[in-house]
This record gives C-alpha cells, structure tokens and sequence, in this order.
C-alpha cells in the first residue's frame, strides 16, 4: 500500500479547496490517500469533494482504526503479559532491523534505512504500542502496584515515541527497560 499526503486546505490560495490564507501543515489539515484518489480529489471540479466530505473519510477511518485496536479484557496476568509480550517482540525487532542503533545504521550512517525506519515505525511500532497502552488500561487491575508503575513508564514512553514520529519532540523517554522484564516475569519468562 502507498499513501500519499493530501491537504484538506490547499497550501497554496490558488490550489484545490484553497483559501486566501492557504492551509497549514499541520496532522489537523492533512489526510492519507492513495494516489489515485488523491489525483482524483485534488482534480476533480470545485466543490466536487469539499473540506467536509474529506474530514469526515479521516474522522470514519481514525475511528476504524481505533476500534481494531480495542483491547481484549484478559482472565489472567500471565495471559495480559503474553499478548504485550509477543507485540514487544515485533517491536525489538523491527527495532533492530531498522532502527538508528541497527548494526546496519551503525555501519552506514548515510543509508537509506532512515526512510524504512520511519515507515516500519508507523506500520508497527505505533500500531504495537497502541495496542499495549490499551491493554494495560483495560487490564490494570491484573497488575500490581509495582508492575503497574512499570506499566505507567511504558504508556509515557509509547505517547512521546508516537509524537516524536509526526515532529520531532525533545525528551521523550526511551523505552523502560523495567517494563519488558515486569511482563516476562509475568509471563512466566524469568
């Protein structure tokens, strides 16, 4: 799948759904489309896909999206921490594959790699970590308090990394490493 960004709001005054200001290029004025209805959209007669129609494909979609990530309750902590556990386990390795510590980032730091991180961190590690924060808010109760502070560290940590992929953000947290061995201890791992 290839998506292309598309202004809600032309940038330029003179550009489709455009207004004297132009718009900006902000996550609010801007929605993904494939290329062929992107063309489409932006080609068509004025007012053929108005501000509105496109919000609400972006409203409609968020929201489909969202609700693929709704979290299962859990019967036990063992099994909570399996489900975070397996999609930990995704995320380390696109991480290593991929990421700015990979041996190969390491080795060429003029790669194109930095391009495949940025899109493997918004195919995986975001949708991941989106998973894990809301099942550990649907499933507090299986944690204890030590584990649940743990739990809490991860979510500031998940939050930061995904602002940090649409613009750069100072001081996010790295991941807690506190995290991972809470859940493989749960899991039955250590």
């Amino acid at each position: 799948m290839i998506g292309e960004m598309a202004h809600v709001i032309a940038k330029s005054p003179a550009g489709p759904r455009g207004v004297v200001a132009g718009g900006e290029d902000t996550y609010e004025n801007l929605v993904l489309l494939c290329p062929t209805h992107h063309t489409e959209v932006d080609k068509s007669p004025p007012g053929t896909f108005p501000p509105e129609v496109l919000l609400d494909w972006k409203r409609r979609h968020e929201a489909n999206v969202a609700n693929a990530l709704i979290s299962p309750s859990f019967a036990s902590s063992n099994e909570l921490a399996e489900y975070i556990l397996r999609l930990l386990i995704e995320n380390r390795t696109v991480w290593k594959t991929y990421g700015p510590e990979s041996v190969e980032a390491q080795a060429n730091p003029m790669s194109n790699l930095a391009s495949v991180w940025a899109y493997r961190k918004l195919d995986t590690i975001v949708p991941n970590n989106r998973r894990i924060v809301e099942a550990i808010r649907k499933n507090s109760g299986l944690f204890d308090v030590q584990a649940y502070e743990s739990a809490c560290a991860f979510i500031e940590h998940a939050e930061g990394f995904e602002l940090n992929c649409y613009e750069r953000t100072e001081a996010v947290p790295r991941f807690p490493q506190q995290f991972e061995a809470m859940v493989k201890i749960y899991a039955g791992i250590q």
